[in-house]
């Protein structure tokens, strides 16, 4: 019995869907876990640590995100691609496509590591001047 693309797709995406929905983390056993291990740093680091989120900890955190994403998504044209040559059977054309998808994902993927080790580098230089205390000697 063979089925067709759609439904392959669409029964991929449901068994997907319930898995996620089946293995999904109990949320309020990830806050008390959460509170645990803040009331354990507190208690260990003083005053030294803060859980206070601060713009530049949320900026930090959406780049770090971002980033996550752009690579799931090279996995996933990577992956494509590789499934896409290994099935052309001779097609030059699937090939050819397969190639460049490849060639074009690896392109991205530089320009995304460019680009977070730029801004890496940016934002640590900003918030090393912003944090640079001055000391004058007595006089």
């Amino acid at each position: 019995m063979t089925l067709t693309r759609s439904m392959a797709l669409g029964l991929l995406f449901v068994l997907l869907t319930s898995a996620l929905l089946i293995l999904a983390p109990d949320q309020a056993l990830a806050q008390s876990a959460t509170a645990t291990i803040s009331e354990g740093l507190d208690t260990a680091a003083g005053d030294s640590y803060s859980t206070e989120l601060t713009v530049s900890v949320f900026i930090g955190n959406m780049i770090r995100t971002l980033l996550a994403a752009t690579g799931i998504i090279f996995l996933v044209i990577t992956v494509y691609a590789g499934v896409l040559y290994m099935t052309a059977q001779g097609d030059t054309d699937k090939i050819k496509k397969a190639k460049g998808m490849l060639t074009n994902s690896v392109i991205g993927l530089i320009i995304i590591v460019g680009a977070y080790a730029i801004t890496r580098y940016v934002v640590d230089a900003l918030s090393e001047a912003a944090t640079a205390t001055t000391t004058t000697e007595p006089g």
